[in-house]
Order: structure tokens, then sequence, then C-alpha cells
């Protein structure tokens, strides 16, 4: 998100601008205008740091720890741009209204790949993807927990992770049919 208004850095032509024109040349009037200008845009400078660095597209370092607990999503090691990408999740997760559609952004933007959504009637959904590298333990508690939040009330919910790795006892086939596709585990 960028910023909803523009900075202005030109107090002091602007005011200059705006001069009567009797006052127009006068250097004493030159040099309040000046001043006034000069504070003015220290001001709008201070102003306009506040707005944008608060954005969480633009916060770093400790604003952003600001927003994450607001948002009560804990750091855990990660660094400013995992932070902002988990924040930006959990605060979507939080105003989901369960659509297939958000359920799907908001898996995608956590595991970082194409996922596929299964309806399991009466109550119930799996999400599928394929990748090379399983994710971590603490995406899969965040994918789960974002599910959580994101599911509407009673309904079942899983993510299974398919790799090219046949190791296992008991896999999922996450194909297009029986036999077809790779083997996969259920992560939550």
């Amino acid at each position: 998100m960028s910023s909803p208004v523009d900075k202005i850095t030109d107090y002091q032509q602007r005011l200059r601008d705006d001069m009567l024109g009797q006052f127009y040349g006068d250097p004493v009037h030159t040099a309040i205008s000046d001043a006034i200008a000069t504070e003015y845009q220290r001001f709008e400078d201070v102003a306009y740091d506040v707005l944008t660095k608060r954005l969480l597209d633009n916060a770093v370092g400790d604003i952003l720890d600001v927003i994450g607990r607001i948002a009560r999503v804990d750091r855990l090691g990660r660094s400013d741009d995992e932070y902002r990408a988990i924040i930006q999740v959990w605060i979507a997760a939080r105003d989901s209204d369960g659509g297939i559609d958000q359920i799907i952004w908001l898996v995608n933007q956590m595991v970082g790949i194409s996922v596929e959504y299964r309806p399991y009637p009466p109550a119930s959904y799996r999400i599928t993807y394929e990748t090379g590298s399983p994710i971590t333990a603490q995406t899969a508690l965040d994918v789960a927990r974002a599910l959580e939040i994101a599911s509407p009330a009673g309904v079942g919910y899983q993510l299974v992770e398919g790799t090219t790795d046949d190791s296992g006892a008991f896999r999922f086939d996450i194909g297009p049919g029986f036999d077809v596709g790779h083997l996969a585990s259920r992560i939550v």
C-alpha cells in the first residue's frame, strides 16, 4: 500500500507565491515567509514520516513489531519481509468470510506455491500442493492457525503436501486420479 497523501516539499516557494503583491520582494516579509515556511516544512516532513512509516508495507523494525503485536502475530526470529508477509496473511484471515478464493490465497501466501482446493462434503475441504522442499514446522503451524480463523465454523480442513520423495508408510495420492500423480503426506 502506498501513501494515501502526497508529501509537500516546496512550502517556501508556495508561501512566496501566495505573498500579497504589495509585500512581494520586501526583504523583511520574505524573511518572515521563509522562517514560517521552514517550520511548516519540518512539520510536513515529520507528519509524512509518521503516516507512511506506520503503514504495514513501509514498516520496519520496532514499528513492524508494534503492528505485529496489534495483529497478535509473534515475530519468532523472522526477517522484516517474512514478518510483514505473515502479518498481512493474518489480517486477511481475520477479515475473511470463509470463501474458497480467500482460503486459497491465504495458503498460497504462506507456502509460496499454488495450491488446490478440494471440497469434501458435507463440511470439510482439503488443500493440496506439490513441492520439492517441505514446509517448515512453523509454517505448518501458521497455516493451521490461519485456516482455523478463516474457515467457517464447523468446517474441517486438511493440508496435504505432495513430494517426489516416496518414503513413509502411508501417503495420500494427490494426483488427478487413482495411481496418478505424486504421493503426499497430511501436514495439518
